[in-house]
């Protein structure tokens, strides 16, 4: 009887196996890829040709392998091949843990060590784009305009940005081992996990009633949270409003729909376009237009939801944007979750402004153009939105 445990659970892996592959089919056809003739779906020569090697690799793991394969660990990693051959630099799947992981961030709270991360979609290089106050990242001493080089020995320019931050997430207590570089040296650092909460909104008044609120990311309470910051600072007498989107790399579609429709007049602040030409249209029912100065700062790192932010500003003329051209980030993307909680996330559509624009590839061009001035200790691209809202 001994001997047969074995045999019993080859049986079973392999049932698993062909389970797995009928699934990949299925997964295929409902998530509108068109893949699932490759994967099994179909009856032609290709389907059949792509099927047979994909039992043909498990029957050499089985047969020759030599440590125990884990079963779960190929589905994950077979589930995220189909995925990457999408050549889509946004494209992505989750296991279930890390797809709970990236809710939890949407809600401002995960475990990781607070960095901020941007990737070149051209050169694949992952840039930091912001450290928050009071994390370990922050007392790392690494900085904003760092490049990531490796994560635990993952290399940074080879993996999707999601994978990459995955595997800097993970428990509080653990260490991830960072190879980065700054000025063109390169230094490590090990860094211990934590409890992130981040507060993704932040704001005060300055002087002469100016007030200043800045979106770190477009997260799932931001719009209540802005709200709550713009009303409290207009019932204090506030005379003029920056809003700083500066390496804001971008968020949730709805939270800046819903942030924008706090202030902006009634009218279309962003529509999308998928392959097919379906048009999806967000727009202002315009309850509270603003009525004081607004002036906006971006940067090259501001991105997706802070390009349509500041999209919907320019093109209804209600405030001035300040600072340098935007990332140029004009596609959006929607996450497909599975029966088990896992996700699947890829590129459905582009966006435009109001006026019609696609930015993909090109950015906003701000209104007055303020490069930083980081020898000068100032902040002379806040000082001139200052200005700008003073004289208004």
């Amino acid at each position: 009887m001994a001997g047969k445990g074995p045999d019993m659970r080859e049986r079973r892996k392999d049932f698993w196996w062909g389970a797995l592959v009928g699934a990949l089919a299925v997964m295929a056809v409902l998530l509108g890829v068109r893949l699932s003739s490759a994967l099994g779906g179909g009856t032609g020569p290709e389907s059949r040709a792509t099927r047979n090697k994909i039992h043909a690799v498990n029957a050499l793991i089985r047969s020759h392998y030599l440590n125990e394969r884990d079963d779960q660990a190929l589905s994950d990693e077979m589930l995220r091949g189909l995925v990457a051959g999408l050549d889509d630099d946004y494209a992505a799947y989750y296991t279930a843990s890390e797809y709970e992981e990236i809710q939890n961030a949407n809600n401002g709270e995960y475990d990781g060590i607070g960095l901020v991360m941007q990737k070149n979609g051209d050169t694949g290089e992952v840039t930091i784009v912001d450290c928050y106050e009071g994390t370990p990242a922050r007392e790392a001493g690494i900085e904003a305009g760092d490049i990531l080089v490796s994560a635990d020995g993952l290399q940074a320019v080879d993996v999707e940005l999601d994978v990459l931050a995955a595997a800097i997430k993970g428990s509080e207590g653990n260490t991830v081992h960072l190879v980065l570089m700054r000025d063109g040296e390169t230094y490590e650092k090990d860094v211990e996990k934590a409890r992130i909460e981040v507060h993704m909104v932040e704001s005060r008044m300055m002087e002469d009633q100016i007030g200043y609120i800045r979106i770190s990311q477009f997260t799932a309470h931001v719009a209540e949270d802005f709200s709550k910051a713009y009303e409290s600072m207009l019932e204090e007498g506030m005379e003029g409003l920056v809003v700083d989107l500066r390496s804001n790399p971008g968020g949730l579609m709805d939270s800046v729909v819903d942030t924008l429709n706090v202030f902006m007049p009634e009218g279309l602040l962003v529509y999308t376009e998928d392959r097919a030409g379906e048009r999806t249209e967000y727009s202002s029912k315009g309850e509270s237009p603003i009525e004081i100065p607004l002036t906006v700062l971006v940067n090259g790192n501001s991105a997706s939801a802070s390009e349509i932010f500041a999209g919907a500003v320019k093109d209804f003329g209600v405030g001035t944007l300040v600072g340098t051209v935007t990332f140029g980030k004009g596609i959006v993307q929607k996450t497909y979750t599975m029966a088990d909680g896992s996700a699947v996330k890829m590129t459905t559509a582009y966006y435009y402004t109001p006026k019609g624009e696609c930015i993909h590839g090109k950015g906003i061009q701000p209104d007055v153009e303020v490069k930083p001035d980081p020898d000068s200790g100032e902040d002379v691209q806040l000082q001139r939105a200052v200005e700008i809202c003073r004289k208004e």
